[in-house]
């Protein structure tokens, strides 16, 4: 599989984006063209050919088109299909095309600081159980379809924060690889962070993934190097931290929006992970802000 790495010093450019329903076959037409192409399929299967290889997008499941390649669709579509779809530029169509063996001989550090630096688009991928990628997708749409309130420099930013999303759950999966990380567990923490609103045991999540709550326990935790229950807790307050600074909430209402049901159970976590009490990191935080 390809990569597509272009410079994140300036955001991408904004041509189109929709929505496409079909309720009967769809055939994606031949063409070649300037502009890139970001496709996610929501529902049924879209069968379309890019460079000589043929793809199968399927719910949750994202393609690149490249620009000035040409793609098509190599049989219909069967039964209803729908994507979102979105055309987009890149500042002095400057991209990189790599093949798989890159990532493999690059370290975790030297990738998160090349994504500090780069848009990193996989040719082809699958969204993660956060579903962040739709909802920022659907937030591109909704601006779009309202360009009379919206500059094009927020579309082009709307985008660009689309696109550096994609860029950084490829990371997480590469990272979770390097690590040698079990599909079935990370698929877990994904699950997690996805759900980490939710009451939460150990049943539920084991349950989940079809295993024992006691092999799958003593796995996760083999594994990651923490129980279940500490990872829960680490992705509740890491959400919790956000809420505290950007939000005016209580402690109380951060504490039930990430899911803790005991406000006092959530400010001793906190500080064990933390050091810090909430309220004492929303104070130091934002005497950073001020400084």
């Amino acid at each position: 599989m390809r990569y597509f790495l272009a410079e994140a010093t300036q955001p991408l450019k904004f041509v189109s984006c929709g929505n496409l329903i079909s309720k009967q076959e769809f055939l994606h037409s031949r063409r070649n063209i300037d502009t890139y192409v970001l496709i996610m399929v929501k529902e049924g299967t879209l069968f379309i050919n890019q460079a000589g290889a043929n793809y199968e997008i399927h719910p949750n499941q994202y393609i690149f088109l490249k620009a000035y390649e040409e793609h098509y669709g190599f049989m219909p579509s069967i039964g209803k299909l729908s994507y979102l779809w979105a055309h987009f530029t890149i500042e002095n169509e400057e991209i990189d095309v790599c093949e798989e063996a890159f990532f493999k001989d690059v370290s975790e550090k030297n990738l998160k600081q090349s994504n500090n630096n780069s848009y990193i688009m996989p040719e082809y991928g699958e969204i993660s159980l956060t579903q962040r990628i739709p909802l920022l997708f659907n937030q591109l749409l909704d601006i779009s379809r309202h360009e009379r309130l919206y500059t094009s420099q927020i579309t082009n930013y709307a985008l660009s924060l689309l696109v550096m999303e994609i860029s950084q759950e490829f990371l997480d999966m590469h990272s979770k690889k390097q690590q040698n990380i079990p599909a079935n567990i990370a698929q877990s923490m994904e699950w997690i962070k996805a759900n980490y609103y939710r009451p939460l045991t150990v049943a539920d999540i084991a349950h989940e993934f079809g295993y024992n709550p006691d092999y799958f326990s003593t796995l996760f935790k083999k594994t990651i190097g923490q129980t279940l229950i500490q990872y829960i807790n680490k992705v509740r307050v890491d959400i919790s931290k956000s809420l505290i600074v950007n939000y005016d909430i209580s402690i109380k209402e951060a504490a039930y929006s990430c899911g803790f049901s005991d406000e006092k159970y959530f400010m001793k976590t906190f500080k064990k992970l933390e050091n810090l009490t909430p309220s004492q990191y929303k104070k130091a935080f934002t005497r950073k802000m001020i400084n």
